[in-house]
């Protein structure tokens, strides 16, 4: 079978980070003996710049690569993002039909989307239509959902001026979700979205995957004397309940507690964020870490931060599966799925977001109650074992797209 596969935004073999998603379904589909092609950004969507690698080049994961021209943008909510994807995809169309016009690519039989961006569904298609192959979606992301947040107002005002505001791409996800041959998500929470929107369409549920456990030696902090080593890594956007965990953390450490907060990531509100941990010495800011560097910070931490709004539609986040591959305890403001799995688990608290002494209450919890520690690390572990472990859920994946 032949596979395109369309995501701009995850990391791409060969940059030296955390393979994602994306890069993992392509080389389980490579291995069960597919010949597959990902399509993506020439555009880090993570660091904001160009990317640093060949436009064609083969994967050592056994697929090939094509980077398609992308309009630079700076902020992930924007009009710049939004012409740069509804860009991209047209670029992507006419790649499409030109290579396999040459001979250099053959008609796929099945294209796989990523949803966000919302416009490359419409280009699958039209591949369908031209060649008669199956188009897949796969939802990362609620949109345009999760920007209904930035309106003020009580839910129903923001949903009213949502669907007025955000109607072309509510057309979009509407066409998208009815017009799939299948729909794939990262939660229940989108296919369940997918439904409520008309998918009738054959529906799955992947997680993200993780490559690799912990060396099953996990650190456990049990000394109150010496720091509590908190973690997040990933994004500082605005999604990101981050201030409340730099205020609470320097609040705590200012009064003497032992405890340490280590950030790896970047963002647009990475300058914000490092002011605000300005001359608090508990807390570090580590820039975005290669793959090798991310798993030493992970292993040498004691508990995790998902510290995420609630209203942001983020259904199962990369960082779940990331934290508790190290077998990590994890605070959480994200409801939702995230939470239910974290409570079903027992490897982890729940805190407020935006709630400075919610938080700090959360993670009093751990600083003077360290034997949780060994219990909810074992229960983390398991929830990664039992929901993310790359070898058991992507080849699962790839024989529900050999079926279509």
């Amino acid at each position: 079978m032949n596979v395109w596969v369309n995501n701009p935004f995850d990391n791409l073999p060969g940059e030296g980070r955390r393979p994602q998603r994306y890069t993992l379904l392509c080389q389980a589909l490579a291995r069960a003996g597919h010949r597959v092609v990902l399509w993506s950004s020439d555009f880090a969507h993570a660091l904001k710049k160009p990317r640093q690698l060949e436009p064609i080049y083969q994967a050592p994961e056994g697929f090939q690569v094509r980077l398609i021209p992308t309009r630079p943008y700076q902020d992930n909510i924007g009009l710049r993002r939004a012409r740069s994807h509804a860009a991209y995809a047209r670029s992507w169309q006419a790649l499409g039909f030109q290579v396999v016009a040459a001979g250099e690519l053959p008609p796929p039989d099945l294209v796989l989307t990523s949803w966000p961006p919302v416009e490359t569904a419409a280009v699958a298609r039209r591949f369908r239509k031209q060649w008669g192959c199956k188009a897949v979606v796969d939802v990362m992301d609620a949109w345009p959902e999760n920007f209904y947040r930035l309106i003020p107002g009580a839910a129903w005002f923001k949903e009213l001026v949502g669907d007025l505001l955000f109607w072309p791409y509510r057309r979009a996800e509407r066409a998208a979700f009815r017009g799939a041959d299948a729909v794939s998500a990262v939660g229940l929470t989108y296919l369940d979205l997918a439904v409520r929107l008309g998918c009738r369409a054959p529906r799955h549920l992947c997680y993200h995957g993780i490559t690799r456990m912990g060396n099953g030696a996990f650190r456990y902090n049990l000394d109150e004397t010496e720091p509590l080593r908190v973690v997040y890594v990933g994004n500082m956007g605005r999604s990101y309940d981050l201030f409340t965990v730099i205020r609470g953390v320097r609040a705590l450490a200012e009064a003497g507690e032992h405890v340490r907060l280590d950030l790896a990531g970047t963002g647009p509100r990475e300058r914000q964020l490092r002011a605000e941990a300005e001359g608090c010495e508990a807390i570090r800011f580590y820039g975005y870490l290669s793959n090798e560097d991310m798993q030493q910070l992970l292993a040498d931490s004691d508990l995790a931060v998902v510290p995420m709004f609630p209203d942001s539609w983020v259904a199962v986040p990369y960082k779940l599966a990331d934290y508790t591959a190290a077998g990590l305890p994890m605070l959480c403001c994200l409801q939702g799925e995230t939470q239910r799995l974290i409570d079903r688990y027992r490897a982890g608290t729940a805190y407020a977001a935006g709630n400075v002494e919610d938080f700090k209450r959360a993670l009093l919890g751990y600083l003077h109650g360290r034997s949780r520690l060994t219990s909810e690390s074992m229960a983390s572990a398991r929830l990664a074992r039992e929901n993310f472990m790359m070898d058991d859920i992507y080849p699962e994946f790839v024989q529900f797209l050999s079926e279509l």
